[in-house]
């Protein structure tokens, strides 16, 4: 915040404005190579919960959306292990303090002891909230082994 102070007739006048931290592509990156990935090898539930913000939304490729309560608890409730996650064709774009992440992934994870392989096309839009970047969308479409 910026605090201008003018003195005019013996008076103070001070200005306030909000100042709108830009987020960088490497930020956006690192949060989710490292920080978002990293959370979800380790299954910690309170990382995850720290980096989704509290009106997050996630929508898997047959359409069903589901919000940071309903994943967190189903986290809680599933043993769920993320084996490998693997990400390509990473493009970032900025607009301003919002940071859209797309790209191809492939993951391996074993929830109640299955084992599952999934390919698929991912949006993740990331915000600058106050003093961290938040994850607040996240999007994904399945695709097939000849698309990649």
């Amino acid at each position: 915040m910026h605090l201008i102070h003018s003195v005019a007739d013996g008076a103070v006048i001070a200005l306030c404005s909000t100042v709108q931290m830009e987020i960088t592509a490497e930020e956006v990156s690192r949060t989710h190579r490292e920080d978002f990935y990293g959370a979800l090898r380790k299954n910690d539930l309170e990382k995850l919960s720290e980096i989704y913000s509290d009106d997050y939304m996630l929508v898997r490729p047959d359409g069903t959306a589901f919000f940071k309560t309903q994943i967190l608890d189903d986290l809680k409730t599933h043993a769920v292990t993320f084996t490998s996650i693997e990400l390509t064709n990473e493009k970032i774009r900025i607009y301003g303090s919002v940071g859209i992440l797309t790209g191809d992934s492939k993951i391996t994870t074993v929830r109640d002891g299955q084992e599952s392989k999934t390919s698929f096309r991912l949006v993740a839009v990331y915000s600058r909230q106050t003093d961290r970047i938040q994850l607040v969308h996240f999007q994904s479409t399945s695709t097939q082994k000849g698309d990649q």
